[in-house]
């Protein structure tokens, strides 16, 4: 199964370490959404859409990407970091991939340390070493499902 990761991560780089723990896991390719090409995805069985959580919500890259995309049915699952996971943080971006006829078969938030202006408000410290191994198990959960 060939996989892909798109991702959008700054600031601390969380969501960018949890991408390439689930990549290292499943043999995956992990991009950048900004160096993601929508025609690269018709050569992937299962396409991955991280993002770090920005008040309430995965990044505004990720939502115009997936606008360009055009519909399909692959499947596809979401992962995130933010300061405190929320289930709800991936509705919207659930929403839009399964619009465009993704199957989500799977989905891993995990926290991601928060701050503004050199001040950490939560999560200080991750994601950790279990956070790692557990997007990792995530990652292996997916290819035996």
């Amino acid at each position: 199964m060939k996989i892909l990761i798109i991702y959008k991560s700054y600031h601390r780089m969380n969501t960018e370490k949890i991408a390439k723990a689930i990549a290292e896991a499943a043999g995956a390719t992990a991009v950048k959404v900004k160096d993601a090409h929508i025609e690269d995805l018709t050569n992937y069985d299962l396409i991955g859409f991280g993002s770090g959580i920005y008040a309430g919500k995965p990044h505004r890259s990720i939502f115009t990407f997936i606008e360009k995309m055009t519909p399909t049915d692959k499947k596809a699952f979401i992962f995130s970091t933010s300061g405190e996971p929320k289930e709800e943080y991936h509705r919207l971006l659930r929403e839009k991939l399964t619009a465009k006829g993704y199957h989500i078969v799977g989905e891993f938030q995990c926290p991601g340390q928060a701050g503004f202006l050199g001040f950490t408000f939560t999560s200080k410290g991750h994601p950790d070493e279990k956070d790692l191994q557990n997007a990792q198990a995530f990652a292996k959960g997916l290819l035996s499902a």
